[in-house]
């Protein structure tokens, strides 16, 4: 069986040697979990949402309360998938947004400042350029946050991340700067290597061989033209 929070805990004062330690072990397992979301592309935190837009808008539309980061966004017409490419909001508001120019989008920007979060109640907003010529439905995946475990200490939740030998390692290694344990450097050599093969396995692009392509926004050969109604 999974173990629960408050498992993981003791196992992890054990393993740093602090019994006592328990309330910062339970602080140190939430820190653990969320930078293996904050920092993380694992698919076990990644979702898909659908992003409805009408013709003739380029946004703002409302990201998801659980919103992290964008992992990619893409629509089809004709079944020809269109991938969006992202862009800063600076670069986003340089554009020419004239009325008439409509065309099938080819790049998005997010706003999460506080403004944008205040007007959708959400994480922020997203904006699509050009503005659609039809309505297209567009595929959202991205990364979600997770909730922090009340005072896992003493919770019975099971933390969503899988590999618990990992987080008992990660959260002994926290309590090893409290305790001064000369442990600390080979913890952190075992450490690497256990997220790396994990990494692999769930799919973080961290872990693979990635090819650098050129900006295909500025950089194109009739092939890869912008998608307009003439290439597309």
């Amino acid at each position: 069986m999974p173990l629960t929070s408050a498992q993981i805990v003791v196992a992890s004062c054990s393993v740093a040697k602090c019994p006592g330690f328990i309330v910062q072990g339970g602080q140190y397992l939430n820190l653990v979990l969320k930078d293996l979301w904050l920092h993380r592309d694992l698919k076990v935190n990644r979702v898909t949402q659908t992003i409805n837009v009408v013709a003739n808008s380029n946004g703002p539309f409302n990201l998801e309360a659980d919103y992290q980061r964008t992992y990619d966004m893409f629509y089809s017409q004709n079944n020809l998938p269109y991938f969006l490419h992202p862009v800063g909001m600076d670069e986003y508001d340089a554009e020419f947004k004239d009325p008439s120019i409509s065309n099938y989008p080819y790049e998005y920007a997010t706003d999460l400042s506080t403004q944008a979060q205040l007007a959708s109640g959400t994480a922020g907003q997203v904006y699509i350029y050009p503005q659609s010529s039809g309505l297209i439905q567009i595929t959202h995946r991205y990364m979600v946050k997770q909730p922090e475990i009340a005072s896992p200490e003493t919770s019975s939740t099971v933390p969503w991340f899988e590999d618990q030998d990992y987080l008992i390692k990660a959260t002994a290694r926290r309590l090893f700067d409290i305790t001064d344990d000369q442990r600390a450097d080979k913890f952190d050599a075992d450490l690497d290597r256990m997220l790396h093969t994990h990494l692999i396995m769930q799919g973080d692009d961290q872990g693979v061989v990635m090819q650098v392509k050129l900006d295909p926004r500025r950089f194109h050969t009739a092939r890869a033209l912008k998608p307009t109604k003439v290439t597309g």
